[in-house]
C-alpha cells in the first residue's frame, strides 16, 4: 500500500538506462511506481506504452490503486519495427506512423491524463517529459563517420513534438500550478537501444570530440537534474527545455 504522507511519483520507463538511475535516486524520498515492461523496483506495474488505445482505461485503474500522482516523469523510449531503418534512405510511411503513435502519442496521452487528474484533485504537480537535443538540433553526420550508425528521422520528429507538447501544456495548466518541463540529454554512455551491446567506440570518440566537456553523459548525471525538477525548490520553472549535454549544443 502507498503511504499517503509521501509524495507519489509515476515513473514511466523506470527500468531503462536513465530511468533506473532516476528510480534509485528518487526512491529515497518519494514513493515511486515504475511503469515498464521489465520489472524493477518495489512498486512495479507492467505497462506497454505502445498500446495507446488503452492508456486512459489503464490510468483510471492506476489512480484508484495508487492515488493521483504529485509528479509524473516519462523517460520511456518505445520503438516499433525496424527502428534502426528510420534514416532518409530507408524511410517508410508505416514505420514513421507506428513509431509516432508508440512514442509521441503515448507521451501526449499519458501527460494529458495525469495533468487532468492533478487539476481535478487540486494537486500542484510536476510533469517531466524526456526529449533530446535532437528535438531541436540536426544530427551531425560527422559523429557517425567510420561507424554503421545513421541519422534517425523519426526520432527527431518525436522529440521535437515532445518539446512543443511541453510548451502547450505548460501554458494551459499554469492556472492549476502544474509545472511541465522537458529534459533534453545529449549522448549518454551505455548500451545501444534495443541491445545489450555497448556504443560504438568510434561514435563515442567522435561525439566526445564535438562536446566541450569532452565526454558523454553518465546516466546518473541525468537523474540528478530530474531530482531537482521534482523538488519543492524547483517551483517557478515551467514550459522549459532543460538541456544537459556537456555543452554540445552551444557549438
Amino acid at each position: 500500500m502507498i503511504n499517503k504522507n509521501r509524495r507519489i511519483i509515476y515513473l514511466i520507463g523506470g527500468s531503462g538506462l536513465i530511468g533506473n538511475q532516476i528510480l534509485k535516486l528518487l526512491a529515497k524520498k518519494y514513493k515511486i511506481i515504475n511503469f515498464d515492461i521489465k520489472k524493477k523496483g518495489i512498486n512495479f506495474e507492467y505497462f506497454n506504452c505502445s498500446d495507446t488505445s488503452k492508456i486512459n482505461i489503464k490510468f483510471t485503474k492506476y489512480f484508484k490503486k495508487y492515488g493521483a500522482p504529485h509528479i509524473l516523469i516519462n523517460c520511456s523510449y518505445p520503438t516499433e519495427g525496424e527502428w534502426i531503418k528510420n534514416d532518409f534512405q530507408n524511410l517508410e510511411s508505416n514505420r514513421i506512423k507506428d513509431n509516432l503513435e508508440s512514442h509521441l502519442l503515448s507521451y501526449t496521452m499519458i501527460a494529458d491524463c495525469v495533468a487532468k487528474k492533478m487539476a481535478q484533485k487540486k494537486i500542484s504537480g510536476k510533469i517531466i517529459l524526456f526529449s533530446s537535443i535532437y528535438g531541436f538540433l540536426g544530427q551531425n553526420k560527422n559523429n557517425y563517420h567510420g561507424t554503421k550508425i545513421k541519422e534517425n528521422v523519426t526520432y527527431s520528429l518525436i522529440k521535437g513534438g515532445i518539446l512543443s507538447l511541453v510548451k502547450q501544456m505548460a501554458s494551459f495548466y499554469g492556472k492549476h500550478n502544474i509545472q511541465i518541463n522537458a529534459v533534453s540529454p545529449g549522448a549518454v554512455r551505455g548500451h545501444i537501444k534495443g541491445s545489450k551491446q555497448k556504443q560504438d567506440k568510434i561514435f563515442v570518440k567522435n561525439f566526445s570530440k564535438n562536446t566541450p566537456l569532452g565526454r558523454l553523459a553518465k546516466p546518473e548525471e541525468i537523474s540528478h537534474l530530474v531530482n531537482f525538477l521534482s523538488s519543492e525548490e524547483c517551483s517557478y520553472i515551467t514550459g522549459q527545455n532543460i538541456v544537459i549535454d556537456g555543452g554540445y549544443s552551444i557549438i
